[in-house]
């Protein structure tokens, strides 16, 4: 099974296991996850980054990279 191991949009990169400084926030904070949000009828679609803090970063972009990976757990 595919998991996102790493997501970039507007330049910034977000990996899974990586600190980082995400905009708007005050302090850095580690991705623990990233995932794509399910459409519903093709009304929501884009992808969150779940970060230790408990914060989330919802992306709705089309200009956006995804890698992906093997999925090597199972949370």
């Amino acid at each position: 099974m595919k998991s996102i191991k790493s997501i970039t949009v507007n330049s910034n990169t977000y990996i899974v296991g990586e600190p980082c400084h995400p905009p708007g926030f005050k302090d850095g904070a580690t991705v623990m996850k990233i995932t794509e949000k399910n459409k519903f009828f093709g009304l929501i679609s884009g992808f969150v980054v779940h970060f230790d803090t408990k914060a989330e970063l919802h992306i709705h972009s089309d200009d956006v990279i995804v890698h992906w990976g093997l999925k090597t757990d199972k949370t």
